[in-house]
């Protein structure tokens, strides 16, 4: 009896220990991310945006839930997840646009995240603390309230960071 009860203490405490690690983990992670950064979606591109959307779309099930007709002809596609196109425009998870990017281009500047942030001059300058570099200062996009900045990390990719307007 004595043996069921050290193995059951012994299999309560590893389900402690995993529990407990997983939680610092957890916590660890939390700490370590910027305050106020959110994934806002992901930039993909080439020279046939339709056909590269369609890609997406018949090889991970993503939805079109958006698209917008750009000057020149060209397009830009924003995909989501859900059983559904109506599923897809009611999820708030990240989106992933497609747009065109030149497929000859020696580095196409293009493809990239871009992340929502609460103090884009605080994210600039943690950016920079890091070790990556903003590309230019942060400006106001158009009129719309919002300030839009870029910043490449130290192997080279490209991050946009957008600040939502006042409301």
């Amino acid at each position: 009896m004595s043996r069921r009860i050290i193995h059951l203490a012994g299999k309560h405490s590893m389900n402690i220990v995993a529990k407990i690690t997983a939680g610092a983990s957890a916590a660890l992670l939390l700490s370590a991310a910027q305050a106020g950064v959110t994934l806002n979606s992901a930039r993909i591109g080439g020279p046939d945006v339709v056909a590269l959307g369609k890609f997406y779309q018949t090889a991970f099930g993503l939805k079109e839930v958006n698209k917008l007709s750009l000057p020149g002809g060209q397009v830009e596609l924003f995909f989501n997840v859900g059983d559904t196109v109506e599923a897809a425009k009611a999820n708030k998870q990240a989106q992933i646009v497609v747009m065109h990017a030149d497929a000859t281009a020696a580095k196409d500047p293009v493809p990239h995240l871009i992340l929502n942030v609460t103090d884009m001059a605080a994210t600039v300058a943690a950016v920079k603390a890091a070790g990556g570099a903003v590309d230019a200062e942060p400006r106001p996009f158009g009129n719309s309230g919002m300030m839009i900045g870029f910043a490449t990390d130290p192997a080279g990719n490209r991050i946009e960071m957008i600040q939502a307007g006042k409301q």
